[in-house]
């Protein structure tokens, strides 16, 4: 189904879909779709706490209305950077708000991971806390982009030139998160700004999809069809196929070929 958002300047499809996996018998991942507001997210709980699958709820319940409140703040200044700037405070209060509540004074037991974008303008502003991701694949392009950046010992030790990318995915390190939902205030989420085009592809995953498929496999299965249902099926089975050993979420956009909506 074709999408239109007055804050975006193409139309857009997209769809979601959240699995179990084969080895875990409960789901704590959740995905926030808000196609009038041009926004999405995908949310892992985070197993080793308590509150984790708690914590993914609340913040789907959350989300929309911080959303609401991002866009009315646009009215002030219609900018990328500055709808960025205020997709990073709604995501900061809400953090802020578990930590003060739920964590602050003992050992945390809510968390989780946030991935989101926000399609605005000409522009797809993606922000994340933990290790769900965001990528584009832009349409004349053979490989994928990872535009979020993981928030875990892994990603240190790769940056620091000590884990390759591949020896990354399968180190104990991967599973320790230096940022989430829910830690220490304030919250320090990374926001990225992006121009896109039509025929761009666009998605958002937890790590129980992108741990369990390499990224040079990705394009090939968001290709794969033309419906973005059939897309999420896809990858949803593939990381299953590959092992399913944790919760799976996707979120796939594709920005629509039609002309414009809008200027800006």
């Amino acid at each position: 189904m074709i999408q239109h958002t007055p804050y975006f300047s193409y139309a857009f499809s997209g769809d979601a879909l959240v699995d179990t996996g084969r080895m875990r018998t409960s789901n704590q991942d959740e995905v926030v779709l808000c196609p009038e507001e041009g926004f999405y997210a995908v949310l892992d709980g985070m197993g080793g706490l308590h509150g984790g699958g708690r914590t993914s709820a609340m913040i789907k319940q959350i989300l929309p209305g911080a959303i609401q409140q991002a866009i009315a703040g646009l009215k002030k200044e219609d900018s990328p950077p500055y709808a960025a700037e205020l997709l990073a405070g709604q995501v900061r209060m809400i953090s802020d708000t578990i930590y003060n509540t739920a964590n602050k004074g003992h050992r945390a037991g809510f968390g989780s991971t946030l991935s989101g974008v926000w399609l605005t303008g000409r522009h797809a502003i993606f922000v994340n806390l933990g290790d769900s991701r965001g990528y584009l694949l832009p349409r004349y392009k053979k490989k994928i982009r990872q535009i979020t950046r993981d928030h875990n010992v892994a990603a240190i030790l790769v940056e620091d030139g000590e884990l390759t990318r591949e020896q990354a995915r399968n180190h104990p390190g991967s599973s320790q998160l230096t940022r989430f939902a829910g830690m220490t205030a304030p919250a320090t989420p990374d926001v990225f700004i992006q121009e896109v085009h039509p025929g761009d592809r666009i998605l958002l995953c937890s790590d129980g999809l992108h741990g369990m498929i390499d990224d040079t496999l990705l394009p090939h299965l968001m290709r794969s069809s033309r419906n973005p249902t059939h897309v999420c099926k896809r990858l949803i089975n593939e990381a299953n196929t590959r092992g399913g050993r944790d919760n799976i979420s996707a979120v796939y956009l594709q920005i629509s070929t039609n002309k414009y909506k809008r200027h800006g």
